[in-house]
């Protein structure tokens, strides 16, 4: 059970089953993608937000998911600015969180990376399971079609007994940890924005501003630093 605790009230806080075994899920998949990084010499290009730019609609993820990240902005203050941005997104928008300038953020496109959901901290170097169980690599297309044989090179290493991440396996432990939360998949502006607002109703509950008034951590739990 994750807990934001508000100091100055009488309250127990506030709860969400499931955070913080989610928060270890993410650093477990994020072991395991560097790993099969660094193993089979492949990353993401420099400066891409293909991935990114993919209409919101196209891109589902749970309530869930997006927990840490909503919990975050409603300590640092900016939870009210993220949930007009993801009300206003129209259906065919990329997500609300992609940054576009590559001069401020030239690692990627995310402006929260540290925060991201699972669908995305999988994308691009993880695989599926073919008919017979086996895993079968699913890599960018824009990496594909910049190094060619780099995917056959890929499945070798996998075959040989490379780790990869599956992801239908991640998926239904995410889905597992709070069904409540974690079982329906909604496109990803409106994910957030159910975050944002779920996150924003305990807190209400359980205080009289429905703000927490401790200090933020300074380190993401997870990931490194967006």
């Amino acid at each position: 059970m994750f807990i934001i605790n508000q100091t100055g009230n009488n309250n127990h806080g506030v709860s969400f089953d499931g955070l913080e075994d989610l928060l270890a899920l993410y650093r477990e998949v994020d072991t395991v993608t560097d790993n099969f990084k660094k193993q089979g010499q492949v990353d993401c290009l420099a400066s891409c937000r293909e991935c990114c730019r993919t209409p919101a609609a196209n891109i589902e993820v749970s309530v869930f998911e997006f927990l840490p990240l909503s919990i975050h902005l409603w300590q640092t203050g900016k939870a009210e600015f993220w949930l007009a941005r993801a009300a206003e997104a129209a259906p065919d928008s990329p997500c609300v969180l992609l940054n576009e300038n590559t001069l401020l953020q030239p690692e990627g496109g995310c402006r929260f990376y540290a925060w991201r959901p699972l669908l995305c901290r999988l994308f691009g170097f993880s695989a599926v399971e073919n008919k017979y169980g086996q895993p079968v690599i699913s890599l960018c297309r824009r990496i594909t079609q910049e190094k060619p044989g780099l995917r056959e090179k890929l499945q070798r290493l996998v075959e040989g007994g490379l780790p990869v991440p599956i992801n239908s396996h991640y998926a239904r432990r995410v889905s597992l940890l709070n069904p409540a939360l974690g079982q329906t998949r909604h496109p990803i502006n409106k994910a957030l924005l159910l975050a944002l607002e779920t996150t924003g109703f305990r807190l209400a509950l359980a205080g009289e501003d429905g703000h927490p008034h401790e200090t933020p951590p300074s380190v993401p739990p997870v990931g490194r630093p967006a």
